[in-house]
């Protein structure tokens, strides 16, 4: 469907060529990601909170386990009802585990919540800096070649390095050891529901 739609619009723009002038440009958001200093800040900050929350989840599974490890001891020694209450703790202790992982980690849990929270201001401001380019350059289409929609661009039509000079402006490079961000990450879903499911192991041991 989309590959019909850019289809459509090419077939538009050359219909339209004899009556005006059509100039078309693309960028790759992809690279501008990469290239973005704000980006790298956002990665930073974002690496930062996740950090603590996942360092949360594996104090409590250690505990769990301390805990664990008490019960087969003492169980030899403890009658029926003390038993009892001891799984009965291990298996509160786990249930926050679990409920913690979720919330952090879940489908809309605070690290997705917070990385769009990061993140939209830095897209809006990108989206901003294509129209501003657009409007003063006169461009009649501007396509995002990172969305694998556009077969061939001739690289006189990239305009990627012109918005990311315009995005950097007035910002600093932050230290080279902090991980690039990317597309993927703006909807980080994928890799959280990894790191929660190996968490997730981790509770249930």
């Amino acid at each position: 469907m989309k590959y019909i739609v850019i289809i459509l619009i090419v077939l538009f723009g050359v219909s339209l060529s004899f009556a005006q002038q059509v100039k078309i440009a693309y960028v790759n958001t992809d690279r501008i990601l990469a290239g973005s200093n704000e980006a790298s800040e956002i990665a930073r900050v974002y690496d930062l909170d996740r950090t603590g929350w996942m360092n949360q989840i594996k104090s409590l599974n250690e505990e769990i386990k301390l805990m664990e490890r008490n019960f087969e001891i003492d169980k030899l020694t403890k009658n029926e009802a003390a038993k009892r209450d001891a799984q009965a703790k291990i298996d509160a202790k786990k249930a926050e585990a679990g409920q913690k992982l979720e919330e952090y980690f879940g489908d809309g849990g605070k690290a997705e919540q917070r990385y769009k929270e990061l993140i939209e201001p830095l897209t809006k401001k990108i989206n901003d800096i294509i129209k501003k380019i657009s409007e003063d350059d006169k461009y009649t289409l501007v396509l995002d070649v990172s969305m694998g929609t556009v077969l061939y661009a001739a690289p006189s039509m990239d305009i990627t390095d012109q918005v990311l000079a315009e995005l950097n402006k007035n910002t600093q490079k932050v230290d080279s050891n902090v991980p690039e961000i990317n597309e993927n990450q703006v909807n980080p879903g994928n890799n959280l529901n990894e790191e929660s499911k190996g968490m997730e192991s981790e509770t249930k041991k």
